[in-house]
């Protein structure tokens, strides 16, 4: 019997693509209204609504005014989601600053009347408006921002909340009036105005969906995002949530360790190293299957909850950045309304069956509601892990993922984007299509009417750049490419 050599250099190779960096310094400065909306209003929802697993940033005023939040969710939740069905991106997204006015506006009102049913009613009319905002500044994110903007860009939505969420007992602690929080709201709403504002004097420069279809096997990456979202954003933090034997506090800062540990897992190996985004998600799930089965041994080991909140805070990173980046990069690239709204709309309503289900069997004093939950998302992360390779297919298949690391999308062919990468000049990229459609030098030389030393001058620095020494090596390496 033979002995199955492992391939160790495939395996690195699939991991480490040898791929254009994501860089800081390609954050533009005439995007940076809508980078620091997104982050801005990331940190909003925060303070009032989410995530729903209970890890949540609120200030005392939204709580003492309205209480129980799901209801206000659900209204934000709906009203959002109706707006890109009704409206083009171009008008809604400009538009965003008459909503901060307004939300603005409310917020003040119910600072000066306090707890009651005014204030309630005020609110009632703000939530339409933060979702209005909110579905601005996600189509923003889609549509405006580039590549390495999508990426830092989450990179602080993740990392803002969860600082602020974990220095809230300290500055909860304070007597400062009003509340230091409220103080935060209103900051970010002043400079959401200011944003907002210059966007919507800007309003041309916001690109429109295309009544058109996207690929297929793009669908088909959907239901990754669902899971990712329901398991990390609520399911994972309600059973955080459920743990007794510990401080709220304890469990908070080692959630929040693996967080940062999450954050500098996906700069090391991303931003640095250029790991795809196949390995990054198994690892985010891997996480995940780790922390709920840890939740599972803390009914008989109260101390490894502890561990599971590491886990969970490392999975909710890795996660959480991913699939927005490559939801967004993705959007980007079809630019189809029929994929937006899908995904969109699909994901709300996963979000909704999420959140039901946490209410349902979440309860603390139900026993084997824990167990039942952390069963439930086993099995969902081992059936991911089964479809793993269809996945890693149909990401490696789509010409989207040439996108994953360039600065920004592509518009072009996908062999002129590849062409481009390596840096290959116009009249190179030329005599380049005709080598893989099989054209000799001298033929090369009659069709484009340039004498041979010249074509021959265009082949040399063509391989030069492609490190190859052949046209054998050349078709062998843009194969996929000519289709």
């Amino acid at each position: 019997m033979g002995v199955h050599k492992i391939d160790l250099k495939g395996f690195f190779r699939l991991a480490f693509q040898v791929t254009n960096k994501l860089s800081i310094k390609a954050v533009t400065r005439e995007n940076l209204p809508y980078f620091w909306g997104w982050i801005a209003v990331s940190i909003w929802l925060y303070a009032y609504f989410l995530p729903m697993g209970g890890f949540t940033l609120k200030v005392s005023l939204f709580e003492e005014i309205v209480g129980d939040t799901t209801f206000y969710f659900y209204v934000m939740l709906v009203s959002g989601s109706l707006i890109p069905l009704l409206f083009d991106g171009k008008k809604f997204v400009p538009a965003s600053f008459y909503s901060v006015i307004v939300s603005l506006v409310c917020f003040i009102s119910v600072l000066f009347l306090g707890p009651g049913i005014p204030s309630k009613i005020i609110m009632l009319i703000a939530v339409p408006c933060i979702g209005h905002i909110f579905i601005a500044h996600v189509y923003a994110f889609f549509m405006v921002l580039n590549n390495s903007e999508k990426f830092y860009s989450m990179i602080l939505v993740v990392l803002f909340p969860k600082v602020l969420m974990y220095i809230k007992p300290i500055l909860s602690s304070t007597q400062i009036k009003p509340h230091p929080f409220a103080i935060l709201i209103f900051f970010i709403m002043i400079t959401l105005a200011f944003s907002t504002y210059f966007i919507k004097s800007r309003a041309d420069t916001v690109p429109s969906f295309q009544k058109v279809k996207a690929p297929i096997k793009a669908y088909s990456l959907m239901p990754v995002i669902f899971i990712v979202f329901a398991l990390n954003d609520v399911i994972a933090p309600a059973a955080l949530q459920q743990m007794s034997g510990f401080a709220n506090s304890q469990i908070e800062s080692y959630y929040f360790g693996g967080i940062l540990a999450g954050l500098a897992v996906i700069l090391f190996l991303q931003a640095r190293f250029s790991m795809n985004i196949c390995i990054m998600l198994n690892l985010s799930f891997a996480f995940l299957a780790l922390g709920f089965v840890v939740d599972i041994v803390r009914m008989q080991y109260p101390d490894a909850g502890l561990v599971s909140a590491v886990c969970f805070g490392v999975a909710y990173s890795i996660g959480i950045v991913n699939i927005y980046y490559i939801a967004g990069f993705m959007i980007k690239k079809f630019r189809s309304i029929y994929f937006y709204l899908a995904g969109f709309l699909l994901s709300s309503l996963c979000y909704l069956a999420v959140s039901i289900f946490v209410k349902s069997f979440g309860q603390s004093e139900m026993l084997a509601s824990p167990i039942l939950m952390a069963f439930v998302s086993i099995c969902i992360i081992i059936v991911f892990f089964i479809l793993s390779p269809f996945f890693i297919k149909m990401l490696y298949s789509g010409e989207w993922m040439d996108d994953a690391y360039r600065g920004d999308i592509s518009q072009c062919s996908r062999l002129e984007a590849r062409l481009k990468d390596y840096k290959l000049t116009p009249a190179e990229m030329e005599v380049c299509r005709l080598l893989l459609d099989g054209y000799t030098l001298r033929q090369i030389s009659g069709i484009q009417s340039k004498a041979y030393s010249t074509i021959n001058t265009y082949c040399t620095s063509i391989y030069r750049k492609l490190n190859i020494n052949s046209r054998t090596e050349l078709l062998i390496l843009l194969q996929e490419y000519k289709k």
